[in-house]
């Protein structure tokens, strides 16, 4: 499990620092739209993915903790950028893309807190 963990977690931090670095420039510089469908697919699956463990742990998890109500957040706004997916508009397109990458960057460090206690 940890030498997938790694490389799963890696996969995922390679993918947002992309993207963040992609829309450091906004909202002054709007990025090139295939680059951000391009990444903005790449997140989605990690993100969903993150976003269904992190909420499988929580259910299983009896006591009610500050870092399970965070969780429970992240997940309502995570499945909310899911749920939007991007515009139509191409710097609203590079903000989803953006909230994307936010979105999985916290993921990776609750789910990592939450490998880390299992240890």
């Amino acid at each position: 499990m940890g030498d997938d963990r790694s490389l799963e977690f890696d996969a995922c931090r390679s993918a947002w620092t992309e993207a963040l670095e992609l829309t450091n420039g906004l909202p002054a510089k709007v990025p090139d739209r295939a680059e951000v469908d391009r990444l903005a697919g790449c997140l989605r699956g990690h993100v969903a993915a993150l976003a269904g463990e992190l909420g499988a742990t929580l259910e299983a998890q009896s006591a009610d903790t500050s870092e399970r109500e965070t969780a429970r957040w992240l997940l309502v706004r995570t499945h909310r950028t899911l749920n939007e997916g991007p515009d139509l508009d191409h710097r609203a397109a590079a903000v989803h893309l953006e909230d994307l990458a936010l979105n999985c960057r916290a993921l990776i460090a609750l789910c990592h807190q939450q490998v880390c206690a299992q240890l």
